[in-house]
């Protein structure tokens, strides 16, 4: 599996995408997390969205239609290294 790079977007949405992608939006930090489909993280097999500035994180959707979750705390602290 290729190796993933997180980042967070201008509306402070996490995303894992390979270096050269993440590397356009500035600070950007190694992770193990792999990604689904969309360039969420996969935690427990579910794509995640998480919201950094909101600390929110949602399954099965985003904020409008998806369910929300207690941050996984490695989505938690990945974001933190990014801020």
């Amino acid at each position: 599996m290729a190796q993933n790079y997180a980042y967070l977007d201008q509306y402070g949405i996490l995303h894992l995408h390979d270096e050269e992608h993440a590397k356009q939006h500035g600070k950007h930090t190694a992770t193990e997390l792999q990604a689904d489909e969309s360039g969420y993280p996969i935690v427990e097999g579910s794509g995640v969205v998480y919201y950094s500035n909101e600390d929110a994180a949602y399954i099965k959707g985003n904020r409008k239609d998806g369910q929300r979750i207690s941050t996984p705390a490695v989505i938690k602290q990945l974001a933190d290294q990014l801020k």
